[in-house]
């Protein structure tokens, strides 16, 4: 996996998922408020299913594993803080 971390977020298949999914709402889905700008992974990290080479098992970048949400996007300086307007939460953060 490429990109900015474990998480797979630099991963081309995220970033284009991400983009499809945002085009269609921009509801969050962990608190349920208008503005989301980022994808949050339904099924983390941790828990996603691993092959026997102990790899990520093929899905968890696909439209059927992300949601949107309101959080940070990227860990450098010139982040997007993308807090939600209405809670004030970054909400992919703070799950």
């Amino acid at each position: 996996m490429s990109g900015s971390g474990r998480s797979g977020t630099g991963d081309h298949a995220y970033r284009r998922n991400r983009a499809i999914l945002l085009a269609q709402n921009t509801v969050c889905g962990i608190c349920g408020h208008e503005g989301a700008q980022t994808a949050d992974h339904v099924i983390t990290y941790r828990n996603w299913p691993r092959l026997p080479s102990g790899r990520l098992a093929p899905g968890f970048n696909d439209l059927a594993n992300l949601r949107p949400a309101h959080g940070s996007m990227g860990g450098h300086p010139q982040a997007v803080h993308n807090a939600c307007a209405f809670c004030g939460r970054l909400c992919n953060q703070s799950r």
